[in-house]
């Protein structure tokens, strides 16, 4: 066949239409797609939302929420693993005159969005009977990606459940993936995923489901705030209520301390990095609240010298007054790395991320443990265990019996993630736990 000028051309034509189309296509597949209007976070096609990790900011009529504060401290969330920031609502302006705190709410959003963090605003059900649809679309034209909805007691599971399904229409009709959370109510209409841990022997107490958009009925993650109202925490109690919550799809664990009587030990502290474990690995999405053993500070804010004392610290629990400035903060604490080295557990590990959790049973040593087995088995994706020692004395568990009891063949984990300093691998039938410790070690023959 003979050369022709004219073909030539054409293909010319068409390689450098190609190249435009990749060149264009570069920097969205990079975006970190926190804005509204785009959708889920690199190539996974799971909304954003399925897996985020939420960190809920608290307020008080007392103390109104300083967003010029929470927006200082984006980097430090950032580096946490945050992926969204519930935070209260601001009180709708009156006129059209200026409102500060208005103008702070919306150089939050988009300073976050810089950061490749979303907007959730907390969103106070009996206030907005009036004007449901407009108040909401207000928000949703801000840039919020969705809201908190908070009903208080009083309200009727009628009317919940009629607020709840005028604010998804709502939020569903903007552009982007915006959500609504709310609290899990277990006498609503959702029905409880039937789970196949039900076939496993008895101490294998749960498995966990790959998430689906859910019933429109329902918000598209739930905050269930059961953990949060034990008076003392042990494996007996958090076994059955982690087993209880696994049967439930989209479910946040709302995990804090809650307000000890005075004088009463506070058994919290010493727990808080299993808390945290249980967050963040055994969930396909987490909720982390603001708290005083989580500082967080601005990352700009200088370390000061090490002969000086430490300087009081500040937290996104405390809400400061827009004119007082930051101080100088030390380092971040170890919980507050700690949380950050399972938020990267959280998003990288592909066991961890999608496989499903079944709970063991070693309540007669005051331990959690639980295996988080891979959504397809390979070698590149072997099992997880996680093993919390919730008690004050050391621990030393044989694993090996019920790992063997869900089918899996191993002998030694290899460690991922641990709250002490030791270091190496574990003897499946001899891992060892100081006080308190956290260890998380993939399960290899």
């Amino acid at each position: 066949m003979g050369f022709s000028p004219g073909s030539f051309a054409y293909t010319i034509r068409l390689c450098f239409a190609a190249l435009l189309l990749f060149a264009a296509a570069l920097p969205a597949a990079a975006q970190t797609l926190a804005r509204p209007g785009m959708t889920n976070f690199g190539q996974s096609s799971d909304p954003w939302w399925r897996r985020a990790v939420f960190y809920q900011v608290a307020s008080s009529p007392a103390s109104p929420t300083d967003y010029k504060s929470i927006a200082a401290r984006l980097d430090a969330l950032r580096s946490l693993g945050v992926d969204a920031l519930v935070v209260p609502m601001p009180a709708l302006p009156s006129s059209l005159e200026p409102d500060p705190a208005l103008d702070d709410f919306d150089e939050l959003i988009h300073q976050a969005s810089r950061h490749g963090i979303r907007v959730l605003a907390t969103f106070p059900a009996p206030s907005v009977t009036a004007d449901l649809p407009g108040i909401a679309r207000f928000w949703l034209s801000r840039g919020v990606a969705g809201f908190h909805l908070v009903t208080p007691p009083s309200t009727s599971p009628q009317d919940a459940q009629s607020f709840l399904q005028a604010l998804r229409k709502i939020s569903s009709s903007a552009v982007g993936q915006r959500i609504v959370l709310s609290d899990f109510d277990p006498n609503a209409s959702a029905t409880p995923v039937p789970s196949p841990a039900s076939r496993q022997p008895s101490r294998t107490a749960s498995t966990r489901h790959a998430n689906r958009s859910g019933d429109p009925l329902n918000a598209q993650l739930q905050i269930d705030p059961e953990f949060s109202q034990l008076d003392l925490p042990e494996a007996a109690n958090l076994r059955l209520l982690l087993a209880k919550s696994l049967l439930t799809q989209n479910i946040l664990l709302d995990f804090h301390p809650p307000i000890q009587p005075p004088g009463s030990p506070d058994p919290y502290p010493a727990l808080a990095r299993a808390i945290s474990a249980i967050q963040l690995t055994t969930h396909p999405a987490a909720l982390i609240d603001a708290s005083p053993s989580l500082v967080l500070q601005p990352d700009a804010a200088p370390a000061p010298d090490a002969a000086s004392p430490p300087t009081a610290t500040q937290t996104l629990a405390v809400n400061l007054p827009a004119a007082k400035p930051l101080p100088a903060t030390p380092p971040a604490p170890p919980l507050a790395d700690w949380y950050s080295r399972l938020s990267a557990l959280h998003h990288g590990n592909a066991t961890v991320r999608y496989g499903s959790v079944s709970v063991l049973d070693f309540d007669a040593q005051n331990a959690l443990v639980w295996v988080i087995r891979p959504a397809t088995n390979s070698a590149l994706t072997p099992p997880v265990v996680v093993a919390c020692n919730l008690s004050s004395s050391p621990l030393r568990l044989s694993l090996t019996s019920a790992v063997h009891s869900l089918n899996l063949r191993g002998s030694f984990l290899l460690t991922l993630l641990r709250s002490d300093q030791a270091m190496g691998p574990q003897d499946l039938d001899a891992v060892t736990l100081p006080p308190f410790a956290v260890y998380i070690g993939e399960l290899h023959r």
